[in-house]
């Protein structure tokens, strides 16, 4: 059967762990960080301005590539922001009303696009000895590492939720930083996964184990970006799709071009 314009489920990754996302008329932002660092890679033009459509901003934890843009594109759309409890104190302070607030740990479902959304709290990634010392190290060449201390001290993490849209048949499964209980997150049977490509030196075997529990019929990778270089690095996405190719062949994996729309279809019940 044929999705409707208002089935059809629409998204477009904005670099880092960005989206927009539009279903049923609707529009919401998941982890908006426009900012980027300099010199960032891809360029990502859109402003907060720009989505001035948006209902809702979805935030899964306060870490600064994940929540720096939320206060703007709250202003610019007079959307309510849901956060993490923890988060939502440094949100005030950058300017967004208390009562456009919303915990995630006091509203873990609310409605959307003819469906709903539900939040999941767990926990955030853990990275591993290498990938810290790999990073410590290239920070330290950059001379970055006030300026990250003090990012980080400005946006606490605050909690970490993973973020299920349900719409139709279509379960969309986002993750912000990849560090759940994949076992607990199997149970929620995603047919799609928003899958953070990031934060491991081994993170190709790392997401494996990941999607041999989870079984979605797609995966969307995201967070692969040179984000803030002298933080940030490049992830092997070729070698991801090379083992999925051959270990897991029915699943199909996506990787979004920047600011470009793409269309799930979130099919009747």
């Amino acid at each position: 059967m044929t999705a409707t314009a208002t089935e059809r489920l629409a998204l477009c990754w904005l670099g880092t762990a960005a989206f927009r996302l539009r279903h049923g008329g609707e529009e919401l932002v998941l982890d908006p960080f426009l900012s980027r660092g300099p010199g960032a890679e891809p360029v990502i033009r859109t402003r907060p301005e720009d989505l001035s459509r948006a209902s809702l901003v979805v935030v899964s934890h306060g870490h600064f590539d994940h929540v720096m843009d939320a206060p703007a594109v709250a202003r610019a759309s007079g959307a309510r922001v849901v956060a993490p409890r923890g988060a939502c104190a440094a949100l005030v302070r950058r300017g967004v009303p208390p009562d456009r607030l919303l915990a995630a740990e006091d509203h873990p479902e609310l409605p959307f696009g003819g469906g709903r959304l539900r939040l999941v709290p767990t926990r955030h990634i853990r990275f591993d000895a290498r990938m810290v010392a790999r990073t410590t190290a290239r920070v330290l060449r950059a001379g970055l590492a006030g300026t990250l201390l003090g990012l980080a001290w400005r946006h606490p993490i605050g909690g970490n939720f993973e973020i299920l849209l349900e719409l139709g048949r279509e379960r969309v499964l986002f993750s912000g930083s990849g560090g759940g209980d994949f076992d607990a997150l199997a149970r929620l049977r995603p047919t799609t996964f928003l899958l953070p490509f990031a934060g491991r030196s081994d993170v190709v075997e790392y997401y494996l184990v990941a999607l041999r529990k989870l079984r979605p019929r797609t995966v969307v990778l995201h967070h692969f970006d040179d984000f803030y270089p002298g933080f940030a690095e490049r992830y092997p996405v070729e070698a991801l799709q090379a083992r999925m190719a051959a270990e897991l062949p029915e699943v199909r994996v996506v990787v979004p071009r920047p600011e470009r729309w793409f269309e799930l279809e979130a099919r009747a019940i």
